[in-house]
């Protein structure tokens, strides 16, 4: 960002966001912890009425103590219902993603804001600023198409045949954009995209 050099850095989606002073969202928690994140998209995809047993409460492990930190006020008196869980799970993720590492957060931010003021950073948006710190990635449209699943579609379907042209066509910054699109992010997996699988 400083002098122009791209770092081989990545970072989370939600770790940008910090970046930028944005709010963390649930989907953000999937870069960060995709097994939780399943769990919580469960509780709020479905009903969890005499399903789950929870409280306004995180749990962690610090140096082999457990700790038992409130959400909200009072958090380990109010239990998790179906009416108010979409409030626990933005909770839980902000717990998660912002609160558990605060003090590492703001001294990386502080780092960063001796090199690169707040207001420099805040005309971007978090994809923006991870294609400008992490640089353009090389995209290996090969790899992708053999590791991509189709449903109600083959390989062979005209509408995907066109797909794959169209894609081949695109520039490297095209297809950092659809990747990012399409994953949430424009970076490729370090196993290549079967790891997407």
């Amino acid at each position: 960002i400083y002098d122009g050099h791209v770092l081989e850095a990545f970072f989370t989606r939600g770790f940008y966001k910090h970046m930028l002073g944005m709010k963390v969202l649930p989907a953000d928690l999937e870069a960060f912890d995709p097994e939780y994140f399943s769990n919580l998209r469960w509780a709020l995809e479905n009903d969890i009425t005499d399903v789950l047993d929870l409280t306004f409460t995180a749990e962690s492990d610090e140096f082999g103590v457990q700790k038992t930190t409130d959400l909200i006020e009072n958090g380990h008196d109010i239990a998790v219902t179906e009416e108010n869980k979409r409030q626990y799970v933005q909770l839980m993720c902000e717990h998660k993603m912002t609160h558990s590492v605060k003090p590492q957060i703001d001294a990386f931010l502080q780092g960063l804001h001796e090199i690169v003021p707040p207001t420099l950073l805040s005309i971007f948006d978090d994809k923006e600023l991870e294609l400008l710190i992490s640089g353009l990635p090389d995209i290996d449209i090969e790899d992708l198409r053999a590791n991509t699943d189709y449903h109600n579609y083959t390989a062979n379907s005209e509408q995907i045949v066109w797909f794959w042209n169209a894609l081949r066509d695109f520039t490297q910054e095209q297809k950092a954009w659809f990747l990012q699109f399409a994953t949430g992010t424009s970076r490729v997996p370090l196993e290549g995209f079967k790891g997407l699988l």
